[in-house]
């Protein structure tokens, strides 16, 4: 190394001559001045006998201690027999691949890989990053955000009122992260540093009607529920207790009405199975009434807005609101409020339970697909119990008059007993 290294003064003072000229640092380092003013630093090496120089930058851009700093990089890599000028390409090369690889892009990528997914939540997904991540850092290179990046976002989220929302981009993002890091575009997951940063709001199950409020709430849909398909959506809401999306997006071709039941596809049931409805007379009834509305078209709701597309997600909710329910009582209620009501009536939890398609992992994974038709005689029964049990409220019957139609000691009962027995 030389005896004398240079200053930051001495760099900064050289001037361009006609002739370029080095200035030597030690240990093979010097900085090129040439002629039309720019200085160069170079690092000169010897790979077995061919000798090199490595490029690092130019002054003032790469300071002194960083030229050095490159300078013992590069000898080091010599001293292993690889080529400090090779290795810099490759870096380069990988970096401008990762810079290809934007949180854009490989969240698309993984959008496209869950094909499981329902279109409804697909398309929550794909909405909440469009609009709240993508902006911010859809252009950064992934393998470059750090949880500095995503932290103003969720907060931003949580300010709005939306905790719920944030709680779920982060998850989603965690789960973007893991998808990169299998694909090798990234190392590493910030959202890991951020898994407590958003207090999870205390969970409110959509409250079911009381005995007390079912009668009011049947009697005031004709009257205030709104356009006459609202008001028929939001009786087929009650007579099957089937989640909102369920019936919103339902088909005419999906209905079989010389056997009274309805086959909901696996692609949109939460579980990704099909799902039989049993449709009672006061079911069949509101249909054939519809049909005279909407039959001539594929879809039983569709949009008076948006010519193409079916009713929105809001719509029952909003004809709730205008009947006084805001706050109180939403469309995903009618599944509590059929469950609560029929567990007073001590009817077959595990029949009711199939009938609203909840999840029940099954050792035998290959009975699955034939699930939905277990237990059809039984259920058409329960489900007809059902249309009369809300016209008998509607009508204001009381609570003892009711128990001895549908209650355990009825006839009603001992019949579905006996089929029950069958099955």
């Amino acid at each position: 190394m030389a005896l004398k290294l240079l200053t930051v003064r001495e760099l900064e003072a050289a001037k361009a001559k006609p002739k370029a000229y080095t200035l030597r640092d030690g240990g093979s380092l010097f900085l090129r001045v040439q002629p039309n003013g720019s200085k160069l630093w170079w690092y000169r090496y010897r790979l077995g006998n061919v000798p090199a120089i490595y490029s690092i930058g130019s002054f003032p851009q790469v300071t002194l201690e960083a030229a050095r700093q490159q300078r013992e990089w590069a000898s080091n890599m010599v001293r292993e027999g690889r080529d400090p000028t090779l290795e810099k390409r490759v870096e380069i090369a990988n970096q401008v691949e990762r810079n290809e690889h934007t949180f854009e892009a490989v969240a698309r990528a993984w959008m496209a890989s869950n094909l499981q997914w329902s279109d409804y939540y697909a398309h929550q997904v794909k909405s909440f990053l469009e609009k709240d991540v993508f902006p911010k850092i859809g252009k950064l290179p992934i393998g470059a955000i750090k949880a500095s990046h995503l932290r103003p976002i969720i907060q931003g989220v949580v300010e709005r009122g939306a905790p719920t929302v944030a709680i779920l981009i982060r998850q989603w993002c965690g789960q973007i992260f893991a998808y990169a890091s299998s694909q090798g575009f990234c190392e590493q997951d910030p959202t890991a540093l951020l898994k407590r940063s958003v207090k999870r709001p205390r969970v409110r199950h959509n409250p079911p009607l009381s005995w007390s409020e079912i009668p009011k709430f049947l009697n005031s849909v004709d009257k205030d529920g709104g356009y006459r398909t609202t008001v028929l959506a939001l009786r087929l809401m009650a007579l099957t207790y089937v989640r909102t999306v369920e019936l919103r997006k339902a088909h005419w071709c999906e209905f079989d009405p010389d056997n009274a039941i309805w086959i909901i596809p696996a692609e949109r049931m939460k579980m990704r199975q099909p799902h039989i409805v049993p449709l009672s007379k006061q079911a069949v009834t509101a249909l054939k009434e519809l049909r005279k509305l909407t039959g001539g078209g594929e879809v039983l709701f569709p949009s008076y807005r948006k010519p193409g597309q079916v009713m929105s997600a809001t719509t029952l909710n909003k004809a709730l609101e205008r009947m006084g329910y805001l706050g109180r009582f939403s469309g995903h209620g009618f599944r509590s409020t059929a469950t609560t009501l029929l567990g007073l009536l001590s009817y077959p939890e595990n029949r009711v339970d199939l009938q609203l398609a909840h999840s029940k992992r099954k050792k035998d994974s290959s009975r699955a697909p034939y699930d939905h038709t277990k237990f059809l005689s039984s259920r058409k029964i329960i489900m007809q119990d059902w249309a009369d049990i809300l016209d008998a409220l509607a009508r204001g019957d009381e609570m003892k008059k009711v128990m001895e139609r549908f209650g355990p000691l009825s006839r009603r009962r001992t019949a579905l007993l006996k089929v029950i027995e069958r099955e």
